[in-house]
């Protein structure tokens, strides 16, 4: 008989944390998905890919909101031109999803071809010919940057898009000249600029984005013809504790 008790009560115990689950999934279940596109698209275009979108990110409506993450989300429109920006949700059954379009920016020459890259240095698509997708214009070739390393470089690229207001528009090419295996060598990171100027950031890796504004500064310091040609360096001076300075040479 007490056996039978024990038996009783766990089964009780059973069916009512499944009610419980039931009831939550029924009370949690998501019904409302908002979709907010950052996008420079024309109306037309914008209608398409936001009812795409939708259509996409239905597939969550009945779902759990208690267990909806954003790499689910991210996971969905990985074959878009967009990628998630924010996710948030707002109980007890909505979803509040912001995309970001995947703009083209850089290029990398690989045996014949282009792998284009988005601005946060994603994959996009591969081309004969190193043109952008949405205006025909060339896009920023990435030289002698790995692809271990494109992903960084290109959030370096934003810093410095930050400052100067502009990537495509001012820069031809972004080159890397690193050499892990000798201790102590200058990395340097350039900005090839159209107009002719080299900006150079020194050690790269550290201190960059105070490297880029102290360039951005002595920038603005520059006659037209000196931006022509020469290189604008920005270094540290001083060791460690030194200070960030950025100087101009015709060379």
């Amino acid at each position: 008989m007490k056996y039978i008790r024990k038996i009783v009560a766990l089964l009780i115990g059973i069916v009512f944390l499944a009610s419980l689950v039931i009831s939550l999934g029924i009370i949690f279940a998501v019904k409302n998905i908002n979709v907010t596109l950052i996008t420079y698209a024309d109306e037309q275009t914008y209608e398409k890919s936001y009812n795409e979108a939708k259509s996409a990110l239905s597939v969550f409506k009945g779902e759990s909101l208690l267990f909806l993450n954003t790499d689910s989300i991210a996971n969905t429109v990985k074959d878009s031109n967009y990628t998630v920006a924010s996710c948030e949700k707002v109980f007890p059954c909505t979803v509040n999803v912001v995309l970001k379009e995947r703009l083209e920016t850089f290029a990398v020459a690989v045996g014949g071809l282009y792998s284009m890259y988005d601005s946060d240095g994603k994959f996009i698509r591969s081309s004969t010919e190193n043109k952008n997708v949405n205006d025909g214009t060339p896009n920023v070739e990435f030289i002698g940057v790995p692809v271990e390393r494109i992903v960084d470089i290109a959030a370096i690229a934003s810093t410095f898009k930050e400052s100067f207001k502009g990537m495509r528009s001012l820069v031809a090419s972004i080159s890397l000249d690193v050499n892990d295996e000798i201790e102590g060598r200058v990395q340097k990171l350039c900005f090839n600029l159209r107009c002719g100027l080299k900006i150079q950031i020194d050690n790269y890796t550290e201190s960059t984005a105070e490297k880029i504004s102290a360039v951005y500064t002595e920038f603005c310091k520059l006659t037209d013809r000196q931006k022509l040609s020469g290189t604008l360096r920005g270094y540290r001076i001083g060791g460690e504790e030194g200070i960030i300075n950025a100087d101009y040479s015709k060379i």
